[in-house]
């Protein structure tokens, strides 16, 4: 072999070993940097923001000046290289462009150069900020970071590449919505501030619930009634869905999607979904297509979704269609599969979402339903619900839960995840559990108390330590005994702290108070407390019986002090308590609920009856007067429309979809007894009502019945029917909103009901007590209704 050759092949070699054992690096020292920043001439919107961060953030560690430059330019010496570049290509340290995607990247040392590239939307952006992370960067909160000092910063070997474990992360909250907290914590999703510097994000239009976006109503109905949902014989343009195996909504659908990429095509996914309520075609060939599929409501939704994704994948076959798994879709069907273009969006409105799913009896049929829709498609996505609806302030044990159930959704195959938590500042916790479900989203093994623990370190300061006690309570709820008290939790009903725990939370919180030393510290304390006193208020709005009346146990006190709590809920930003309206509407509610009622009593040997007319005419006790217990129910105050809700009551209702109860003052005739009742009821639409009570001799029976009153006919003129069925009151079915559903729709007829407000189900709720000897029963008739004068609903209750 010549020289000549010999000295190449040292030269080849000597290079080769260079790249080949990384070696530590000094990227600054002393104020001093030999590194140079190089970027790609044509680098993207991502990849200059990456460069300018990764520039700003270096100087701010090391006080050192970090030049950047793009790869036209002749640079020499020790290099950072962002993105896929020129220099990156000359090194061929094998980076594999191809597998990382849109947001994968590598992170290397090639001898004395440091390579950080990954996909150009947002891949190298993302590997910039987890470069920052590993030297101590930390933002855990919008306007709330750490930035470590470091004089001389050496970088050890790195040789690793990151792809996102869910390609849709979207964390639903208000503190997760600022564009640099997004982005440097790498969700991608539609409420987020991202825009064309950050890579953009996963952009929905519309977002969800779509279907009287595509064929409303006001624009089809009168003309053409058979696009919508026959129900109980009748087509309903109102609270329903589509009829979804008529050819025509599926034409109308493919020319509106067409319309809407046209219209929005920054735009990825298109919500091709279900209304917000029940209301599914009933029609004979809906019917056919649900028995086809095994009885599933899913299977003519996937049909038609299938069928759109079809039409739009030949014209746009970059763009994805968006449907739900909710409600009465929630179980999958027996033979269609989803297209590759279609992403299912599971909605597991009715878990208990306190305890890991796979370890809570309440959420088997979710674990069933989940692994029935990974198994037949790789692209679901979840709609995880991670607040208190009805009271965002509330606290919410569900730290466990996220902890468990987010790697259990990467296990099974889920490819996306929206994280629906309060969506307005200030909820309980709210920014710790934007920053820990970020994290998870991007790799679901990170270790989620570090995570606490580092957030509760830089958010809080010298005040972490009694904050992070604090949060161990709130933990305890939903842990299972002997550890805690293994209380559930649903997306509208919270479980809360025994007396002496809301004590101990307190003094917790004012030594957090006392330990806070800056002022950013004392406001992040002082918004945490809003959630106690919030909690404090409710518990002393508990309505008790005193003196023949039915009223707050603090009533003379709670005006003053919630006026107080409204002013100190401006101080710390906070403009919303649950997402069913602005501060005022709850304000308003909590203040005219501060009343006191009168309370009617009915007794005779057995049972003892209280009934408070001015309270839909609800009966709020019944006790067993010889075992001396309650057979009802007892609401708590932070149940939604407390007080008026639980025990047993009568409401119309136009019709049994979902139409609201029509209003009715009940007052008592003078003529009723003591062991017998008669209530009048009056609505503004002219209904008249009539409700006896009876206590049937000495036994333990209350028998009930109520119907219209003789002789006169309902008024119902917006649905056009001229009969009132009455039906259950479950709280007054809210307006809008996700709430806890039944997990199946009950039966449609048109017959009148037995009426109980019931707190979990079509039985009454009766309170927990180990050992109760004998449980009270339920006896209901149901009548169908004769012309349209009068309907009646008769019930019977009693112990056996």
């Amino acid at each position: 072999m010549g020289v000549f050759m010999k000295r190449l092949l040292l030269t080849l070699l000597a290079g080769l070993s260079a790249y080949g054992r990384p070696a530590s690096l000094t990227l600054a020292s002393n104020g001093k940097t030999t590194y140079t920043i190089v970027r790609a001439q044509d680098a993207s919107p991502s990849e200059l923001r990456a460069a300018a961060e990764l520039q700003t953030f270096l100087n701010q560690i090391t006080g050192a000046p970090f030049a950047v430059v793009d790869d036209s330019a002749g640079v020499k010496g020790n290099l950072i290289l962002l993105g896929r570049n020129r220099m990156t290509d000359r090194l061929r340290i094998g980076i594999p462009f191809d597998k990382l995607g849109a947001e994968g990247f590598a992170l290397k040392t090639a001898g004395k150069h440091l390579v950080i590239a990954g996909g150009r939307q947002r891949g190298t952006m993302y590997g910039v900020y987890t470069l920052l992370e590993k030297l101590g960067c930390r933002w855990v909160a919008p306007g709330s970071a750490r930035i470590p000092r470091i004089a001389t910063l050496t970088l050890p070997a790195l040789d690793e590449i990151q792809t996102p474990d869910f390609e849709y992360r979207e964390v639903y909250m208000g503190e997760a919505y600022d564009k640099d907290w997004a982005a440097r914590n790498k969700t991608n999703g539609q409420s987020s501030r991202l825009d064309d510097s950050t890579g953009g994000k996963v952009q929905y239009h519309p977002f969800v619930h779509s279907f009287y976006s595509i064929i409303p109503p006001a624009k089809y109905f009168k003309e053409h009634p058979e696009y919508f949902s026959l129900i109980d014989g009748k087509r309903r343009g109102e609270q329903a869905q589509l009829c979804l195996t008529n050819p025509d909504v599926l034409r109308i659908t493919v020319e509106v999607v067409l319309g809407w990429i046209k219209d929005h095509p920054q735009a990825t996914i298109f919500s091709v979904s279900q209304n917000d309520f029940g209301g599914q075609c009933e029609c004979d060939n809906c019917r056919r297509v649900e028995r086809e599929e095994g009885g599933s409501a899913a299977g003519p939704l996937l049909r038609y979704v299938n069928a759109v994704a079809e039409a739009v994948g030949k014209v746009h076959p970059d763009k994805l269609i968006d449907t739900l798994a909710y409600f009465y879709s929630e179980t999958p069907p027996a033979k269609t599969r989803p297209r590759q273009n279609v992403r299912v969006r599971m909605c597991p409105i009715g878990a208990c979402n306190a305890h890991p799913y796979e370890k809570c009896p309440h959420n088997a049929y979710i674990i069933n339903n989940l692994k029935a829709w990974t198994a037949i498609t790789p692209n679901v996505y979840v709609w995880h619900y991670n607040a208190n609806f009805s009271h965002f302030l509330l606290p919410v044990p569900d730290f466990d839960e996220l902890a468990a159930d987010v790697p259990m959704y990467k296990r099974n195959g889920v490819a996306g995840l929206f994280m629906q938590g309060a969506y307005a500042v200030g909820s309980s916790d709210g920014a710790l559990r934007a920053y820990v479900l970020a994290k998870l989203l991007w790799n679901s093994k990170t270790d989620v108390w570090k995570t606490v623990d580092e957030f509760h370190d830089v958010y809080y300061g010298k005040a972490a330590k009694p904050m992070r006690a604090y949060l161990e309570l709130v933990r305890n709820m939903a842990r299972p005994a002997p550890d805690g008290e293994g209380q559930h939790w649903w997306c509208c009903r919270a479980p809360g702290f025994a007396a002496g725990q809301l004590a101990q939370a307190n003094r917790l919180l004012q030594q957090a108070m006392a330990a806070a030393d800056d002022d950013a510290t004392r406001k992040h304390v002082f918004t945490a407390q809003m959630s106690l006193r919030y909690l404090e208020l409710r518990r002393d709005q508990q309505f008790v019986l005193r003196d023949g009346r039915y009223e707050p146990g603090a009533l003379t006190s709670l005006t003053d002090r919630f006026k107080a709590f409204l002013t100190d809920l401006e101080r710390a930003g906070i403009k919303h308590l649950g997402e069913d309206g602005p501060l005022d509407m709850y304000s308003k509610q909590f203040l005219e609920s501060l009343k006191s009622h009168p309370v009617i009593t009915l007794q005779n040997a057995a049972l003892k009856v209280l009934v408070v007319p001015e309270l839909n005419g609800r009966v709020i006790s019944i006790t067993d007067v010889r075992a001396n217990r309650e057979l009802l129910n007892q609401p708590v105050a932070v149940e939604m429309n407390y007080p008026d809700r639980s025990g047993l009551s009568v409401s119309a209702y136009a019709d049994f979809v979902n139409a609201p109860a029509y209003p009715v003052r009940w007052e008592a005739e003078p003529q009723s007894s003591g062991a017998a009742l008669t209530l009048v009821g009056t609505s503004p639409n002219g209904l008249r009502l009539r409700r006896s009570l009876r206590l049937a001799g000495g036994e333990a029976r209350l028998q009930t019945r109520a119907g219209t009153a003789r002789g006169r006919r309902c008024r119902v003129p917006r649905h056009g029917r001229n009969h009132c069925p009455q039906k259950v009151d479950r709280a007054r079915r809210p307006a809008r909103g996700r709430r806890k559903l039944p997990r199946r729709p009950a039966p449609r007829r048109r017959v009148a009901r037995s009426a109980h407000d019931l707190r979990l189900g079509s039985r009454p709720q009766l309170p927990a007590r180990p050992g109760r000897p004998r449980p009270a029963r339920l006896l209901g008739q149901e009548l169908h209704p004769r012309h349209h004068e009068r309907l009646v609903a008769e019930t019977q209750v009693e112990t056996r």
